[in-house]
């Protein structure tokens, strides 16, 4: 009979979030929304807290946190502010591309970071043209030597101008769709990256929203 309750570890967890949530998101949530304002003063305090990159594996420097862990800390916070915990928790979707990949070199030096310097990580698919219709990205990646240059705007990334890194899809070859993207991870302070201004949004205003352009 599968078990569905909580260990006391993770009832811990949800505690502490649920503490975190009620003491540091819920008095500010209407004002930053207000505002049109990403918080970067709470994300710190989710770092300090111990939430921001606790799902990165421990021999990067992270808590090692599971899916469980993560989905309790998420649900607790989003109840106080569903756009703030976006925010948040948006440097785990930006970081999963490499996470997922076998450059263990570049998970070294730049897990590392997002675990222990509360460095941040945008996830850059979304273009002008088309939402989420991965197959129909445009952004351009054309290899040169050991290299890939890119060309091409991404639109809507989430906390794309307060990141310090960024996953970004691209295609090598629009016309093979799906099988011709690849991802690359990107410092938003290289040579040819262009950051847009915020993009006004009618909710979930608390995340910073940006288009990003790259050129060579």
């Amino acid at each position: 009979m599968l078990n569905f309750h909580l260990t006391q570890e993770q009832f811990d967890i949800q505690k502490k979030a649920r503490e975190f949530a009620i003491k540091e998101v819920l008095p500010v949530a209407w004002y930053y929304d207000e505002k049109d304002e990403i918080p970067l003063e709470i994300i710190r305090k989710a770092f300090q807290a111990g939430f921001v990159g606790a799902d990165i594996p421990k021999k990067y420097g992270g808590k090692g946190l599971g899916l469980i862990e993560s989905a309790i800390i998420t649900e607790e916070i989003a109840s106080a502010c569903s756009g703030l915990v976006t925010s948040i928790f948006d440097s785990s979707l930006g970081m999963e591309p490499l996470l997922l990949s076998k450059n263990e070199a570049a998970k070294q030096k730049y897990l590392t970071k997002i675990a222990e310097d509360n460095k941040l990580a945008a996830f850059a698919t979304s273009e002008p043209t088309m939402g989420s219709d991965v197959a129909g990205i445009r952004c351009q990646a054309a290899q040169d030597a050991e290299d890939y240059i890119l060309n091409g705007t991404k639109y809507w990334i989430t906390n794309g101008g307060v990141a310090d890194y960024m996953s970004v899809f691209a295609t090598v070859d629009p016309k093979s769709r799906h099988k011709g993207i690849c991802a690359f991870f990107i410092e938003p302070s290289w040579p040819g990256v262009s950051i847009g201004r915020h993009i006004p949004k009618m909710g979930q205003r608390c995340p910073n929203t940006v288009g990003v352009n790259f050129m060579d």
